[in-house]
């Protein structure tokens, strides 16, 4: 627990962003050496960073090709990823019903994030909106190891156990709208049809900032399959 959190946050608030960011990788270097899950200093200035980016940003036209391009990356990414999930969970009901000795318990998994692997996920772009002020490779490495606590942006999980399959949490279905508030409701973008949950949790739940978001190159689509036995 961080000690005197208004204090640190008036501190962090005084930075500008070159210096915000720099105190980032400091307690992003910290971060990786400890045993914790979280670090509240880190997720505090990451936050205030995409603060500082968010409110002043300019739509240009490249901008928002940029934004139509992630989104669509992403939107189909989730379906590619729920339809392979559900392929192989019925694949391996098919399994079990079969007789297999092995399977006393399976489960899918199945999950879409944004992945940095090297310098070379994030795409460099001519125009700079924040005039050389933000490290955007450091960050990107800095934001996919510390987003959301390590979780996925969207997860996907179907259990043998429960017998039972709840199709509203597999889809991208137009009720996701009332969720995008905040950014993803700006005049500028009311021309792209659709941002699923998917993309909400990039654009609004996650520490990401739309100079971020636009620099994105990898969507990491994975599907796991537990094979689970028990010896008494």
């Amino acid at each position: 627990m961080l000690e005197n959190c208004d204090a640190f946050c008036n501190e962090m608030g005084k930075l500008s962003l070159p210096e915000l960011e720099e105190k980032i990788k400091e307690f992003y270097k910290e971060f990786q050496k400890s045993n914790n899950y979280v670090d509240e200093r880190l997720e505090i200035c990451l936050s205030h960073r995409k603060y500082l980016i968010n409110q002043n940003f300019k739509f240009t036209p490249n901008i928002i090709r940029h934004i139509r391009r992630v989104n669509r990356l992403i939107i189909v990414s989730t379906t590619k990823v729920i339809n392979h999930t559900k392929k192989l969970y019925r694949e391996m009901e098919q399994l079990k019903a079969q007789g297999d000795d092995f399977l006393e318990e399976f489960e899918v998994d199945g999950s879409v994030a944004v992945e940095y692997l090297n310098k070379d996920s994030v795409l460099i772009l001519e125009e700079d909106e924040n005039n050389g002020q933000s490290d955007y490779v450091a960050m990107a490495d800095i934001l996919d190891y510390t987003n959301i606590a390590f979780r996925p942006l969207r997860t996907f999980y179907y259990n043998v156990l429960t017998d039972i399959i709840d199709d509203d949490l597999f889809t991208e279905d137009s009720y996701e709208h009332i969720l995008n508030n905040d950014i993803l409701n700006a005049p500028e973008l009311s021309k792209i049809e659709y941002f699923g949950l998917t993309s909400h949790r990039l654009f609004v739940d996650s520490n990401y900032s739309i100079s971020d978001i636009i620099r994105i190159k990898n969507i990491c689509n994975e599907v796991k399959v537990t094979h689970r036995n028990f010896e008494m």
